[in-house]
């Protein structure tokens, strides 16, 4: 056999083994309905030192998701003073949670900015130690817990889902597609499950991908976005949070 034939024979086999690979490797359209259980903050503790007068005071913030709401909690420890406790509420904004009270103290609201492994502690006006730097937090994961909520989705012909999840016992619609390797699920959730007038809708977006038997999905990731209006009145899409599970929620025929 010639050099050209023998490289014109390699191509021909390399060609059968990768349309073989696709043919037998396929992806696994999902169908049917899955059903698991995925876990998310119950409530979180932030701590952290400030700087204020020479003296080292502790900040701690805790953010509590419970059946009457989004309730937070803020200590402020100062050496040589009585702790205050202050009693509020919170939500997610365009990136950041912001921290709300109506007690008639100064300042009434706080946020909390993302910043790495850490948060910032902010107000409108600015918050900061006696030598400039930011306020930080840090979440604690001992004193912080999750729970666990159970999670259903329905994979429906021409690529629609329903999902029921976070125990709100409404089925939301949505729709599924392949993003490379894994399976995007898209669906609209009204704020904290409910249906509000003029409140934009917040997105969420699930990516799954088959377990090793492919008997299974395995859930890596949500994201949460929603419309926020610009100056000019018009309405932008953004990035509000994002919850990758280390330990990946395991979805089975339901």
């Amino acid at each position: 056999m010639t050099f050209g034939k023998l490289r014109k024979y390699n191509k021909e086999i390399s060609l059968f083994l990768i349309i073989f690979c696709f043919s037998s490797c396929g992806q696994n359209d999902p169908k049917g309905s899955f059903k698991g259980e995925i876990k998310d903050w119950e409530y979180e503790v932030f701590e952290g030192p400030l700087l204020a007068n020479e003296q080292l005071c502790e900040i701690t913030v805790v953010l509590k998701q419970v059946p009457e709401g989004l309730v937070s909690t803020l200590f402020f420890q100062h050496p040589d003073m009585k702790e205050v406790v202050r009693e509020g509420n919170w939500k997610i904004e365009d990136g950041y949670r912001s921290i709300f009270f109506s007690d008639g103290k100064q300042p009434s609201e706080y946020f909390l900015i993302k910043k790495g492994v850490r948060y910032a502690f902010q107000t409108k006006n600015g918050l900061s130690n006696d030598d400039g730097s930011p306020i930080l937090l840090m979440r604690n994961e001992g004193k912080s817990r999750k729970k666990g909520y159970p999670f259903l989705i329905s994979f429906l012909e021409e690529g629609k889902v329903e999902i029921e999840t976070m125990g709100e016992g409404n089925l939301f619609e949505g729709d599924w597609k392949w993003h490379g390797s894994k399976i995007t699920v898209t669906v609209k959730l009204e704020l904290d499950g409910k249906v509000r007038k003029n409140v934009p809708s917040e997105t969420y977006k699930y990516f799954l991908s088959w377990g090793s038997d492919g008997n299974y999905l395995h859930l890596e990731k949500m994201i949460i976005t929603r419309p926020f209006k610009k100056d000019d009145g018009s309405m932008r899409q953004s990035w509000m949070s994002s919850l990758i599970f280390s330990d990946q929620p395991k979805l089975r025929p339901f």
